[in-house]
């Protein structure tokens, strides 16, 4: 009796492991997406980009930002400044991905974002933390 017992719960384990399995990859995907390849998207090593923001007060504070320096820079008002795009970045270390060449930077985590400017047919990229600095990257 105590044989019948264990092979009860053996059998009650397997088909209880068996039914928690998940469906294999082919059979839930559609053929039209199992035959899609993806290309990756390269980014330099220094930084995590991720999708578009919303603008929020720190995102406006950071594009002002690099909108004042830029319209000082060249002469310019801030009206003939275009933003093109405003991207959260998670720069690697303090040099927000904009390294001068014989400068250590600490490796710090930096949230911040990546910000391009259009005014005379250029677009100027610039990269900020989330605090107050902006920096021109060529």
């Amino acid at each position: 009796m105590r044989y019948l017992w264990v092979i009860l719960i053996y059998i009650f384990l397997i088909v209880g492991l068996s039914a928690c399995q998940t469906a294999s990859p082919t059979g839930s995907v559609p053929e039209s997406l199992r035959t899609q390849t993806l290309t990756p998207v390269s980014t330099p090593e220094d930084t995590d980009i991720t999708s578009p923001v919303s603008p929020n007060t720190t995102t406006q504070k950071m594009v002002t930002m690099a909108k004042e320096h830029l319209a000082q820079k060249l002469g310019i008002s801030l009206e003939q400044i275009a933003l093109s795009e405003v991207k959260p970045v998670q720069w690697r270390d303090a040099s927000l991905g904009c390294p001068k060449p014989g400068i250590d930077y600490i490796r710090a985590e930096t949230p911040g974002y990546g910000i391009l400017l259009e005014t005379g047919g250029r677009t100027y990229n610039y990269h900020t933390d989330e605090v107050n600095r902006v920096i021109l990257c060529n």
